[in-house]
């Protein structure tokens, strides 16, 4: 005999008593929450649903060429850019899954073949990448690389995959030219991160979740008894060498997210300690995929003084397709600084907008503004084509930006014989010494298009 709910009301009280019942913290209902829909897994473990346990990150052909016409505009300064993309929970810690992923379609195999084709790719691609997941998979019984409650990872977890970009580094052979310096590192005491995600899921739960608690450490070089926290120096600091050194010998910056802007974590220091570099930290928290390496790579110290090498932290789940292939063109053409050709602008009398003339420039140049100094976060370009018609492309940066007052625009989406004029309109008045210039394509970028 079948057995059948009577009604519709009895079905759904008995699941969610089922569920709640399954859960070690009195959990229900997360797989529901608008805001952060997410699974228990076992030992207090948490995965978010929507990139915790998706197995497409989308990484298109496109976006594989760009990095590494961005790896290849990078080598031109004499920096080697280093790719590291951390893997999500699921593949990461594949032990503490519950059987539930399945239900959401979730197969470890399928997730760590696509990540690893991801990497593939860049490195077939000549992008030097690192594999954070393999680091990870090799954490000790009982440690947990990342948080139980939070997709963050622990002092531990980012020690590992410090560890692993430290190979990379140590393996090229630039490396033997950088002067080292010796660290040590000594625990302090446990710290509880501050968890959003804990908090989200705490409303689902009636028992306390675990808090993510982790050792702190700190990392001095060897004979400094300043106190000074290295590793940690961010954008505003550059160009005070902390090691005595001077500011065009700086061997590592870090740019990224949160997971490198913490510093309960210690990833900065974790790397200098590993690869016995200096590591200058211009990561930032909410700065999404592009935020920290925009804001570095358009900035004065970057063009004055380009670093040995330039690791970018990203999670894999951060989609560089989202915005277009804008952000990543403009990446290349800061890092490849061929903007010699100056255009003569007119500035207006309030001193917001600027018009200049384009004619003769094709999609593979890109418009460097050089905004003297100005606060601006928002610039839109107004292409005007040889018949009247326009065109709007804008660029915008986050309040958590560096406000570095330089912008490149890619020439990209306009029409076949491009635009005779460009009028730029700020959202803060131009300094006193703008300027405009254009950025023509490396060779190899040239034979591209």
């Amino acid at each position: 005999m079948r057995l059948t709910c009577a009604t519709i009301a009895m079905c759904s009280v008995f699941t969610a008593t089922s569920l709640h019942a399954q859960s070690a913290f009195g959990c229900s209902g997360l797989e529901d929450n608008r805001e952060l829909p997410a699974i228990e897994g076992k030992h207090g473990v948490f995965y978010r649903i929507n990139t915790d346990i998706r197995m497409n990150h989308p990484f298109s052909a496109a976006i594989v060429d760009h990095l590494a016409e961005l790896s290849r505009a990078l080598e031109s300064r004499g920096t080697t850019l280093v790719f590291a993309p951390i893997p999500t929970k699921s593949v990461s810690m594949p032990g503490d899954l519950p059987d539930q992923a399945r239900l959401y379609g979730f197969d470890l195999n399928v997730a760590t073949a696509v990540h690893d084709d991801v990497l593939d790719r860049l490195t077939a691609a000549g992008v030097l990448t690192v594999d954070i997941r393999q680091a990870l998979l090799k954490a000790e019984p009982g440690k947990l690389p990342f948080f139980n409650s939070d997709f963050h990872w622990s002092a531990y977890g980012a020690n590992l995959g410090a560890a692993a970009i430290a190979d990379v580094i140590k393996a090229h052979p630039f490396y033997e030219t950088l002067p080292v310096t010796q660290f040590t590192t000594e625990p302090v005491a446990e710290e509880t991160a501050f968890s959003g995600m804990r908090r989200v899921l705490q409303t689902r739960c009636t028992d306390t979740l675990p808090e993510p608690i982790t050792m702190t450490w700190n990392t001095q070089p060897v004979g400094n008894d300043s106190g000074l926290d290295i590793g940690l120096g961010d954008s505003a600091d550059t160009g005070i060498d902390i090691f005595g050194q001077t500011a065009d010998t700086i061997p590592i910056v870090l740019v990224g997210t949160s997971f490198s802007d913490s510093p309960i974590n210690n990833f900065p220091n974790w790397i200098a300690q590993h690869t016995s570099l200096e590591v200058v930290n211009f990561a930032i928290t909410g700065g999404n995929q592009y935020g920290a390496i925009t804001s570095y790579l358009t900035s004065a110290e970057f063009q004055e003084a380009p670093p040995a090498f330039l690791v970018w932290e990203n999670p894999i789940y951060n989609n560089l397709a989202q915005y277009g292939d804008q952000p990543l063109r403009e990446l290349i053409a800061a890092a490849a600084n061929n903007c010699a050709a100056e255009r003569p602008v007119a500035i207006a009398k309030d001193r917001l907008s600027v018009t200049a003339d384009v004619s003769g420039l094709d999609a593979s140049d890109t418009l460097f503004l050089d905004t003297g100094g100005s606060t601006a976060l928002e610039v839109d370009y107004t292409f005007v084509s040889a018949n009247g018609g326009e065109r709007l492309k804008a660029l915008r940066r986050g309040e958590r930006l560096r406000r570095t007052g330089r912008f490149y625009m890619p020439m990209t989406g306009l029409w076949p014989d491009g635009a005779q004029q460009v009028r730029i309109d700020l959202s803060a008045p131009f300094g006193a010494d703008a300027r405009l210039y254009v950025c023509h394509p490396l060779p190899h970028q040239e034979e591209k298009s």
